[in-house]
């Protein structure tokens, strides 16, 4: 029962799962993962530069800074969502073209998973649905860390080796965690904005 929930819940991830391209650098998981992952790591290499320590913790500022975005982003994405699933637009419910972006589900009979073709509607229904998701989780993170990690820090710092482990493993690895999922985010909202202002008004078109 817990399990099935947990799914539901976590539903908007299935955007992970979609495969839409014929190679791996020429697909959908470019967007997903290839350049989400050099955007962090130039991030790490800038910030490691200027000499400031790769560490979200204690820094009030940017916490701030980021809940107060992400509240925004919120909004516009699920605002984004229903206007695509309530949409009326000729060539919307239709297969993508460039090749079919696919989804594994299980069939309702024998339960045997197959490849589902989308189509654009439910493509940049899974999108949103992700960006929503992935904003709401950013958001939570931040919340929560930002509100209890004086106390954690109190706590902590009567083991002998915290400021080592804070300053070479626990630190960097959060650090790198939250800014993959901030740029994986704005790459993944910068393909959106692209489908709505650009991708949808042509797909009457028939030489794209």
């Amino acid at each position: 029962m817990l399990f099935w929930a947990v799914r539901q819940l976590c539903m908007p991830c299935n955007y992970l799962r979609i495969r839409h391209g014929e190679s791996f650098l020429e697909s959908k998981a470019v967007y997903d993962f290839v350049i989400p992952a050099v955007l962090t790591l130039l991030t790490a290499g800038f910030t490691a530069l200027i000499g400031s320590p790769l560490t979200l913790f204690g820094q009030q500022t940017v916490f701030q800074a980021l809940s107060g975005l992400l509240a925004i982003l919120i909004g516009f994405y699920m605002a984004a969502l229903a206007a695509v699933a309530t949409f009326h637009r000729e060539g919307i419910d239709d297969k993508m073209k460039g090749g079919d972006a696919t989804l594994m589900v299980a069939s309702v009979i024998g339960g045997e998973k197959k490849p589902k073709p989308l189509t654009y509607r439910q493509f940049i229904s899974y999108l949103f649905g992700y960006a929503s998701f992935l904003s709401f989780v950013i958001y939570a993170f931040l919340l929560v860390v930002g509100s209890v990690w004086p106390r954690l820090v109190a706590i902590a710092e009567g083991f002998r080796w915290w400021p080592e482990i804070m300053a070479i493993g626990i630190g960097p690895a959060v650090y790198l965690l939250v800014f993959f999922a901030i740029w994986q985010l704005f790459i993944t909202s910068l393909l959106g904005i692209y489908f709505l202002a650009e991708r949808i008004q042509s797909l009457s078109d028939p030489d794209r």
